[in-house]
């Protein structure tokens, strides 16, 4: 199964690229045969404070929320990433917005994975990250043609 996106125009990102960070993700930590199911909301930041205020009991936008899916099955959980947040992260901190992009869904992937912050989640990110960024290393930054800098970020 591949990962589902619901992506809209404010997406740095298409959503083929955002599927295969995700996919190439789930490949490198679930290793052969089907892959777990996830979904992923791209969403503004009125959306994800909602849903920030709604679950975690925090005011304001973050940068990615995981929702861990209890029941049986293959599914996995969701993911909702704030595109609002990531551009400002990415201006703020000087970030390449693609490697931005994948370390947060690597962030929220390990979460559902039931990791918490610290030395062994750090690790887990790394490989995923990493594996995304190999996997699809020829194919991002289309969406932005071809920038994947600040400007990119900028566009959103």
């Amino acid at each position: 199964m591949r990962p589902r996106v619901s992506c809209s125009p404010f997406s740095p990102f298409s959503r083929r690229e955002w599927s295969a960070w995700l996919e190439a993700m789930l490949r490198a930590a679930a290793g052969p045969g089907d892959l777990p199911e996830v979904e992923l909301l791209l969403v503004r930041d009125g959306d994800i404070a909602a849903l920030n205020a709604a679950h975690l009991g925090c005011t304001g936008p973050t940068n990615i929320l995981s929702f861990p899916e209890n029941g049986e099955g293959n599914r996995l959980g969701s993911l909702a990433l704030g595109v609002d947040t990531l551009r400002r992260e990415c201006a703020l901190y000087g970030q390449d917005p693609a490697a931005h992009a994948r370390r947060l869904l690597a962030h929220g992937l390990a979460h559902l994975w039931g990791h918490d912050h610290g030395p062994v989640m750090d690790a887990a990110c790394a490989a995923l990250e990493a594996a995304a960024a190999e996997a699809t290393k020829d194919a991002v930054g289309t969406a932005c043609g071809g920038d994947t800098g600040l400007d990119a970020a900028r566009r959103v």
